[in-house]
């Protein structure tokens, strides 16, 4: 093993069981990376063939530069997120047998991936450039909690794991300030992507909507908890007021998530908070070329 700033290298399978065991319960981030391919994950582009000599170097020169800056990317994060374990395995032009059998191990089909890993559970990947950065940045958010400038989630996010909690949080506080449940699982993609939305919600709103995340798939508890709220698909955002349900949505659209917060509390003449500017501005749509899906379906 070597070490770069916050970031151990290994170079087999031996070496990433050995990290795994030493993170515990802690969120471990492996980037795979090659010295020679760097793909964007999107199959349209990375098919594409070069027929001339210098266009094809052009070409190379440039998803390898894009590769580097995603390093630096997952570099700077690493040192920002100091509760996760943050690893790194480059594949040489020409791999030798032990990182061969740790591309197999991990499943790794595109150059570069990030996983993200919890006690020896693979919990989900970002495949390609394209996106890169939001990407490991909306995985440690969502799986760690851990935000820029040292930010902690559960500082404005509140955490459903039981029935009682479920219960004190759409039941108790003020009446005028609606309670947002984000329903969410742990491997579906789009309550990933939609978390940074439901973080910067929660601190713009505060005082205005108050918010919790409960993961359904978290324990047996909260699976039978899915199925007494009807949840089909997520993530799903309940909506309660003095203990009541008033409204959900279902879906990670930011723009329609913010709309419903602000016609259920204009219907009862509650202003957003002026400071926020999330009441009049609509978030950005992925530009993947293949739409991300904005929700998944619930067993």
């Amino acid at each position: 093993r070597e070490a770069e700033g916050r970031t151990d290298y290994v170079y087999s399978i031996g070496d990433f069981k050995e990290e795994m065991d030493r993170a515990g319960k802690n969120l471990v981030v492996l980037e795979v990376q090659s010295e020679v391919l760097c793909q964007t994950g999107i199959p349209d582009q990375d098919n594409l063939e070069y027929h001339y000599g210098t266009e094809a170097k052009a070409q190379h020169e440039a998803a390898m530069h894009r590769c580097e800056e995603v390093k630096h990317s997952f570099q700077r994060i690493a040192r920002d997120c100091t509760d996760a374990t943050f690893l790194n395995h480059m594949v040489a032009q020409d791999p030798d047998p032990e990182s061969t059998e740790l591309l197999e191990y991990l499943d790794i089909e595109v150059l570069p991936t990030v996983q993200f890993w919890r006690e020896g559970r693979k919990l989900w990947e970002h495949r390609g450039t394209s996106k890169m950065e939001s990407g490991i940045g909306e995985g440690v958010l969502f799986f760690d909690g851990s935000a820029a400038a040292g930010e902690k989630v559960t500082d404005f996010v509140g955490t459903i794991k039981n029935k009682r909690q479920f219960a004190e949080f759409v039941c108790l506080g003020d009446p005028n300030v609606l309670k947002v449940v984000n329903v969410a699982t742990i491997t579906a993609a789009p309550c990933i992507h939609v978390y940074p939305a439901v973080l910067a919600l929660a601190k713009n709103f505060k005082g205005y909507a108050a918010f919790a995340r409960m993961m359904g798939d978290a324990s047996p508890e909260l699976v039978s908890m899915m199925s007494v709220l009807n949840i089909k698909e997520v993530p799903t955002f309940l909506f309660f007021r003095n203990g009541k349900e008033v409204g959900r949505h279902v879906g990670s659209s930011r723009a329609d998530l913010i709309g419903q917060i602000l016609q259920l509390q204009n219907s009862l003449g509650i202003k957003p908070p002026p400071a926020s500017p999330l009441a009049a501005r609509r978030a950005p749509r992925r530009s993947n070329a293949v739409p991300a899906p904005r929700r998944n379906a619930w067993k």
